[in-house]
This record gives structure tokens, sequence and C-alpha cells, in this order.
């Protein structure tokens, strides 16, 4: 027991955790330290970009009215150029002599002839006169395509508000020429009554010209809202704001805006004010500018708006604060650099020594990890090299292992044509008895006949001889081209041989088994990827196992019809083979075990439960299947290669 009952162990098992709670209360205290001067740091920020930014804006919004101001002067000044049309055309004397005689026709012609005149040379639209009934009665362009003479105007505002008040003023489409324009209308007198209506149309396109020669993004809207003059084709006679349904019906009844998409809304939004009618404003995200408008219209610009005096007329201008945005950018990264220097230049004088005290400890717990390391690595290095002696050990007794497992499975192979071959020896020998038999009877008697000079007789028995020797080589040969061990390369293999030659083999227990045999083929030839010896061992197996398979028929139940089918079909990419019977069938427990080795149905003495092993292993060294299953009249086992035309 230590001096005052404390515990070395106890108190050497605190030392982490306390090292732990100073770092940690080191580093509250830094927070608390300096979160004033981060806060202070980040107000700067943001008071010097909004200040820098309203005085940015500003500028802008003082170069927009001087602008609006040079704008609404000429708008102006254009508009007065040719507001006294109408009262001289009052002034002939034919003008008011036509209203009072309105079916004089050659009146008419002097005065179309006069208006058209003093149209050309005021450089206006249109002049034309109307009746009080709103008929037009002459006009300057009467020899046009549209010609205003004959169309009745008594629905437009300006001949309305000119017959009760005097005068009146309209802009609008045209109803017969469809070009915009502004009208001018005054009373025409005779004797002191009023006669008709004299109306001037200018086109104000030289004002969009000006806004446009400037650089300017600007429009002219009615008391509506409705722009009708402006920068952007777009825009023209939409509405800076969705209209009311008593204003949408009052222009329609006048079709003062007949045109597609008009009257629709652009899609401003007015996000905040910025200063005296200047808003800051962008587009709704669903709407857009145009493909040709500036690029600035996409984000954030200032819309100034102003009454044009004496009119209900709107002009406004859309300005860039781009510049402003990344002016009071520049100013408040400046102001934050500032700050964050002094910050950093204080922090680095307090935090110098205790970085240098850092680096100390550092490289020292650097030196001891790198020794420990060391230590590491010569111990993994130690146990790699154990592990890949290990590993080369075993991959040379896993090749050992190939290598045997390889050769077992060829001499497995060959075992299973000896024993196939065992199988079909009865048979085999019953074929080549009763042909030596035939031909010892056939000799004798061809020499009998030889000695009585029956020579065309004999010559008959020796042609029987020849063609059933014939017949016991092409046996003799096929088995012993069966029996021999073939080469392990994969080839182009003609399927319909292949089977061919197995039941050739297999064609005296074919017969002898009362079997009906069924091939359904494709007409023309089908090759498959195998090798020919081994591909016959496995249909011989699979056409032997239907015959067992078959023999069991009378034995289980009533008797029934012995088929054999083998059905070839050509796929896509792969060929299939079938040998079905019309046995008994295979239980489900046996087809779990069907393809392990040494599983036989057989009675003991007559199979090693090898054959369908066997088979299923080739098939697979060729890279196919070997799949068996119930038919409701027998089993069929299904063969399916890859399939090959070269």
């Amino acid at each position: 027991m230590s001096r005052g009952g404390v515990n070395p162990g106890l108190e050497g098992g605190d030392r982490p955790v306390r090292s732990w709670l100073g770092q940690h209360v080191h580093a509250l205290q830094w927070l608390k330290r300096y979160a004033g001067v981060v806060l202070l740091i980040a107000a700067g920020i943001y008071w010097s970009y909004q200040y820098a930014e309203q005085l940015g804006i500003e500028t802008i919004r003082r170069a927009a009215v001087h602008r609006i101001d040079i704008y609404d002067t000429a708008l102006k000044s254009e508009l007065a150029r040719y507001a006294y049309l109408p009262s001289l055309v009052n002034l002939n004397p034919e003008v008011v002599r036509l209203l009072v005689e309105p079916n004089n026709a050659a009146l008419t012609g002097r005065v179309n002839q006069y208006l058209a005149a003093v149209n050309r040379g005021a450089h206006s639209d249109t002049l034309y006169i109307m009746d009080v009934q709103g008929n037009t009665l002459a006009s300057s362009n009467w020899d046009q395509p549209y010609s205003f003479v004959g169309i009745n105007y008594g629905y437009r505002p300006y001949f309305q508000n000119a017959l009760s008040t005097g005068s009146g003023t309209f802009y609008g489409l045209g109803a017969a020429s469809k070009e915009a324009g502004y009208f001018y209308a005054e009373r025409i007198y005779a004797s002191g009554k009023v006669v008709g209506i004299a109306t001037v149309k200018i086109n104000l396109s030289k004002i969009e010209q000006i806004w446009q020669r400037a650089g300017d993004t600007a429009t002219l809207s009615d008391m509506h809202g409705v722009i009708f003059l402006s920068t952007q084709d777009r825009w023209r006679f939409k509405s800076l704001s969705v209209l009311s349904a008593q204003a949408r019906a009052a222009i329609i009844a006048n079709h003062q805006y007949d045109a597609p998409g008009a009257l629709e809304p652009v899609g401003l939004i007015m996000q905040e004010p910025a200063g005296d009618t200047a808003n800051i404003s962008r587009f709704a995200p669903k709407a857009s500018p145009g493909p040709h408008a500036p690029a600035f219209l996409r984000s954030r610009f200032l819309l100034l708006s102003r009454p044009v005096p004496d009119t209900s007329w709107t002009i406004s201008t859309l300005s860039d604060i781009t510049p402003a945005e990344v002016s009071a950018a520049n100013v408040a990264l400046g102001v934050g650099l500032g700050m964050t220097l002094v910050m950093v230049f204080i922090l680095y004088l307090l935090q110098r020594r205790r970085i240098v005290a850092q680096e100390l400890a550092a490289k020292e717990n650097l030196h001891h990890m790198n020794e420990e390391l060391e230590r590491k690595v010569a111990r993994r290095t130690d146990a790699l090299n154990r592990i890949n002696k290990t590993l080369k050990i075993e991959i040379s007794e896993r090749r050992r292992a190939e290598a045997v497992l390889k050769s077992t499975l060829q001499e497995l192979v060959q075992a299973g044509k000896m024993a196939a071959l065992g199988q079909m020896s009865a048979s085999i020998t019953h074929e080549l008895n009763q042909p030596l038999a035939a031909l010892r009877t056939l000799s004798s008697n061809a020499l009998m006949f030889m000695q009585r000079l029956e020579f065309d007789e004999a010559r008959q028995n020796l042609r029987v001889i020849c063609d059933m020797t014939e017949r016991m080589g092409k046996i003799t040969s096929q088995l012993k081209r069966f029996a021999r061990k073939s080469p392990t390369y994969l080839e182009r293999v003609l399927i319909g041989s292949a089977i061919s030659n197995a039941i050739f083999l297999l064609d005296a227990r074919i017969r002898s088994g009362n079997v009906e045999l069924v091939r359904e083929e494709p007409e023309d030839s089908v090759y498959a990827i195998a090798e020919p010896n081994r591909l016959e061992q496995v249909f011989i197996n699979l056409i032997s196992n239907a015959l067992d398979a078959m023999t069991e028929i009378d034995i289980d139940g009533p008797a029934r019809a012995r088929v054999l089918t083998i059905i070839v079909c050509d796929e896509a990419d792969h060929v299939s083979i079938g040998v079905r019977d019309t046995g008994t069938g295979i239980s489900d427990e046996v087809r779990n075990h069907l393809f392990e080795p040494f599983f036989t149905t057989k009675d003991k003495g007559e199979g090693l439960g090898l054959g369908l092993t066997i088979s299923i292993g080739i098939i697979q060294e060729f890279g196919g299947t070997l799949v068996a299953q119930n038919r409701p009249d027998g089993t069929e086992f299904t063969v399916r290669l890859k399939r090959t035309t070269l």
C-alpha cells in the first residue's frame, strides 16, 4: 500500500482517461475563447456584403432612372410628331364634305389621294376618316391589300372616346393589317356638329430600336400590365402579372391583342423592393425569359418601372445586378480575408509553442511506432514465408491429385466401355453365331452345286456368303472402334452418325426385345462439339438403360408397347438429343441419386452403377448437360451440347 492509501495500479490506469479529458477540455476552452472572433468575422462578412450590394444596386438603379428619362422624352417626342395630323385633316373642306356626302365616289377618290399624300409627307403609318357609326370612308392605304376602307371600327376604344370626349388614344393590333400601332383620333365638325372621326396610326418600332441600340432590356405596358413594346419579341402582348377576368374580357372585346399566346403572364416574381418603383425580381422556375434573352435574366435582376405622363402606360427597364453582386462578394471576401489574417496571426503566436511541443512528441511517438512496425513486419514476413511454403506443397499435391483423377476418369470411361461390351456380348455372340452356322450350310451347298455343275445356284450361295461376311465385318469393326481408347480432344461431330453407330451395336438387342425404334431428326445435318467415341458411349448407355427399363413392363403391370424414341432438336446455339422409353418411370427418391457413383436399381451382379456417372461426366467435359425427367408414358434423358456449323 502506497502513502495515503492510493493504489499505484489504479493511478496508472487513470492516466489515459485524464489525458483524454485534458485534451477535450482544452478544445472546449479554445472554442469558447475564439467563438466570438469567428462570429465577428462572419458578421463582418455578412454586413460588408449587404452594404456593398445595396450601394451597387443603388448605382444601377440611378443609371436605370436616367435611361428611363431619356426613353420617356423620346416616346413623348415620337407621339407629338403626329398629334397634329387629325386636326390638319379636319381643316380640309373636302374631308368634311365627304362625311356629309359619303356616297360621292369622285369625292372619295380625291380624299383618298389627299390622305395618302399627307401620310407620306408626315411619315405616319396610316391616316383615315370614319363616320359617326365607325365606318371608314377614306384611308391613305385605300389602294393596299389591307385597306381600311369599308371596315367598321366603332368597337375600338379610341373611336368611342373621340366621339364622346373629343379625342381618343389606343394601342393594339390592326384589325385589317394585323400590325401593331398607336392610334390617335379627333372629332371632325361640320356646322358645329360632329360628323366623323379623323385617326392617325403610328408605328412605334422606332422606340424599340432606340432601346436596342442602347443595349437595354425595356418594355412598355398598358393600363392592364400587357406589354406591347419590348426589346424581347417573346414578351410582346404578354402580361407582367396574371390578368383579372374583367381586364381580359375587355381586351378580348375590343380585339386589342389578337395574337397567339397573347395575355399570358411572362412569369415575373417580385422578390424584394430596391427603392422607389424598383424591385429585385426573377423569372419563375417554370417560366423562361426566352432563348435570345440576355443571360442575366436567368437569375436575379433589377426591375424599374415608371408611369408615362399623360398616358395610362408604364415604361420598365430590366437591369443586370451581377456587377453589384460580384463587387459585394469581392468586398466581403476582402473583409473576411483581412479579419481572418488578423485572427490567424494571433493564433499563430498563441499556438507556436504548443505546435513545437506537439512536433517533438510526435517525432518520439513516430520513432516508437517505426520500431514496432518493423517488428510487426518481421513477424508477418516470417508468417507469410511459412504460408507460401505450405501453399506450394498443397498446390503440388493438388496437381498430382488432379493428374491421378484424370487418369482414373479415363480408366473409368474405358471400364465403362468394357462393361457395355460385356452387356452386349450375349446379343453380339448370337448375332455372329447365326451367320457362322448359315455360312457352313451355304458353303456346303455351294460345293455340292459345283459338283453337280449347277453354277448359277452355287453363285447365288456365294453372294449370300459375301453379304453375311460383310455384315459380320461391320459388327467386329464397330466393336473394335468402340473398345479402343479414344483421344481426349474435342471436334466437330455429326449427331446423326453417332446415334446410328450406337443403334448398330445395340440392334440385335432392340430386335430381340421387340422394341419399336422411332427417330425424329431435322432434315439438315446437325453438328455439335464433342469427341465421337465417348459420345457414342453415352448414347449406348442411355439406350441400354431405356431397353432395361422396358423389360420390366410385363413384370410391373399390364403389357404395353415398347417404343424407343430418339429426338434431335436443332436450337439456336445448342443441340438437344432426347432418349425416351415407355418403361415404368423413375421415382423421386431414385431421381435424387440417379447420377451418383455406384447407385443402381438393378439386381446385384447386373451393374456397377457407374454408367450414368460416367455419362454425365463426359457430357459436362463437352460443355453440355444431361438431365432426366419422367413423362406420362415413361422416362426421357436429354443431352444438350453446344452446336457448331464449322
